[in-house]
């Protein structure tokens, strides 16, 4: 994403003041919260208040905020990070902790309902980053707790409510749905240990998995993830970090694949995966705006994540530069995949825009709104700092409704459900869309903001059609219904 990151900061910030310092007690529509104590960083966090209820729609219980881990020591977890991105039930988990003061504590792994569902005794060690670049080599910290996971559903665990821990299913076990979580996204936004992919006057052009993160849960996922972890949901689903995409496996026979928040980083691998998942028929439901726009690299052994952008990058092969992959050096457009590109739709929250930060809705018969009073024209409400956009055959702005330019598109079917107007130099239309490749691909529906997830999104003031409008598409993409109007 080529903007200033304190706008994105300043959203997250909003998600954690919104949310309280647990950053998932009293998640919008999961119902109140207690405000949580659990703090992050080297002198603890300040208690966050509780999240107040979402309107409409159903969700899981507001946790309680966590206080860290302690027993009689007093010692407590500041913050931490685990060996892996995700595990499964019955994988050994090795967590490298700091807190203070050091001493043993008893600490609780939380669903996102704020339940305790699993404890661990930790050897606690107040420890500082290593080295002088800590946010590409990794923070350094000694091991402190090991644990074998229980046999646990699926799903974005916390340790103490801080530190995530992404449990998949059984190598065997069937997923008909399959959710996405953003992990390189959060990377590459990561300031800990001093610098990011975003950092002025230098950015990080290396970035280490194995360092503390900023908040427990992304901004423009957390929404989504607390309440439809509460939500029960008629299909089996299986939890995804990004770096799994690279094994075809992990989705290889779900009927699903939902990604969600702010889907930015995408190796070339994930990339072929997703495209080969689609073609072979299953669907797609992207809950993500600038989507596939930076390629990255992950060095051999998986810890880190390399995005050079534009600088100069050593790697031989030049379909392996880290650019974005709308550059036709990569030859490999981000459109045939899901229809829309960030050029195309770019920023939902800019003040020249002349959107009206939610979607307009052109087709109100489509399935996706059953259950949803609209009618023809009616925004649903989603403020959304990101945007992708189809190839249009005219600029709404001042030529009316949104008319798809299908030859450029390529797609065997494709319509706009809804849109809204962006800004990027010059005036830009996010455009919610379906879009089916070939006659017997699968169907890739697109949403095409950054917010719906989030708390502009499911979270948002239009809570309660959205999440509605999540559920559907989720039905309709995970039985095989019919999707397209025209």
């Amino acid at each position: 994403m080529p903007k200033e990151p304190s706008s994105l900061l300043l959203s997250r910030r909003s998600l954690v003041c919104a949310l309280g310092g647990a950053a998932i007690a009293g998640l919008p529509g999961c119902g109140g919260g207690t405000g949580g104590t659990g703090g992050t960083g080297g002198t603890g966090g300040t208690g966050g208040t509780g999240g107040t209820g979402g309107t409409g729609g159903t969700g899981g219980t507001g946790g309680t905020g966590g206080t860290g881990g302690t027993v009689e020591s007093g010692a407590k977890l500041l913050d931490g990070y685990p060996d892996q991105q995700s595990y499964r039930p019955g994988d050994r988990v090795t967590l490298f902790l700091n807190g203070s003061p050091s001493g043993r504590a008893d600490l609780g792994l939380y669903d996102l309902s704020g339940r305790r569902v699993f404890e661990f005794p930790a050897d606690l060690v107040t420890q500082s980053p290593a080295g002088p670049s800590p946010w590409e080599t990794g923070f350094g910290y000694q091991a402190t707790a090991t644990l074998t996971l229980p046999d646990l559903p699926s799903g974005v665990y916390l340790v103490e409510r801080l530190i995530p821990l992404i449990i998949k299913t059984a190598p065997a076990a069937r997923a008909d749905v399959v959710i996405l979580y953003s992990t390189n996204t959060e990377a590459a936004y990561n300031r800990t240990g001093g610098r990011s992919m975003y950092s002025q006057p230098e950015r990080a052009q290396v970035v280490s998995f194995r360092r503390p993160l900023e908040r427990s849960l992304s901004s423009f996922s957390g929404s989504f993830l607390g309440w439809i972890a509460g939500v029960d949901l008629p299909y089996s689903v299986r939890y995804l970090a990004d770096i799994d995409l690279e094994d075809f496996n992990e989705i290889s026979g779900a009927k699903l694949l939902v990604v969600t928040g702010h889907s930015e980083y995408w190796t070339r691998r994930a990339r072929e995966h997703f495209d080969r998942f689609v073609l072979d028929g299953g669907n797609a439901l992207i809950l993500s705006g600038n989507t596939m726009w930076w390629q990255v690299r992950y060095s051999d052994d998986r810890s880190q994540m390399i995005c050079h952008k534009g600088a100069p990058d050593p790697v031989a092969d030049p379909l392996l530069r880290t650019l974005n992959w709308t550059d036709p050096l990569l030859k490999y457009p981000v459109v045939p995949s899901i229809g829309a590109d960030f050029p195309r739709g770019g920023y939902g929250n800019d003040s020249r825009d002349r959107g009206w930060d939610g979607f307009r809705v052109l087709l109100p018969e489509s399935p996706v709104f059953r259950g949803v009073a609209v009618q023809r024209g009616d925004v649903i409400s989603i403020p959304s700092v990101e945007y992708d956009g189809a190839p249009l055959q005219n600029l709404p702005v001042t030529q009316g409704e949104p008319q798809l330019d299908r030859s450029t598109l390529d797609a065997y079917r494709a319509e706009i459900i809804g849109y809204d107007y962006g800004f990027r130099g010059g005036d830009t239309v996010g455009t919610w869309l379906a879009l089916q490749r070939t006659a017997t691909s699968g169907i890739v529906m697109n949403g095409a903001s950054t917010d719906w997830c989030s708390t502009n999104g499911v979270g948002g003031s239009d809570g309660a059609r959205v999440r509605k409008i999540i559920l559907n598409m989720i039905e309709i993409l995970a039985t095989g219904q019919p999707v397209f109007v025209t």
